[in-house]
Parts: C-alpha cells; sequence; structure tokens
C-alpha cells in the first residue's frame, strides 16, 4: 500500500541543523569548513596508550580495583 507519508526510517534518521558543504564536510560555528574524520585523526595521532600488564591486570582482578 502506498501512501504519502513519509518512512518510518525516514523520521529516524537524524539531520544535522548545521549547514553542510557535501561528503561530510560542515560549516562550524566560526564559519570554517569542517570535516569530523581529519578532526579525528589529529586526535588520534596525538593518544598514546601504556597496555598494562597481565600479572597486573589478575591483581586489580583479585583486589576488586578497577
Amino acid at each position: 500500500m502506498l501512501t504519502n507519508e513519509p518512512s518510518f526510517a525516514s523520521l529516524l534518521k537524524k539531520r544535522s541543523p548545521s549547514m553542510h558543504y557535501g561528503h561530510g564536510w560542515i560549516m562550524g560555528s566560526d564559519g570554517q569548513r569542517w570535516h569530523p574524520c581529519r578532526s579525528q585523526s589529529e586526535l588520534l595521532n596525538g593518544l598514546t596508550a601504556k597496555k598494562v600488564s597481565a600479572v597486573k591486570r589478575l591483581l586489580n582482578a583479585l583486589m576488586g580495583a578497577k
């Protein structure tokens, strides 16, 4: 049955209130163009992670510490 009502999926789709340039580019509050992937890569380049040894994880689990 075809109706003139929008589909349920289209109602669930979140729409950005910001103006966009296409292909993921968004106009920021200062008028500059912004792309989330490029900002993500800059953020991830600055992060470092320390691996916790298996012994320390075991001791933390036994002691109940997080």
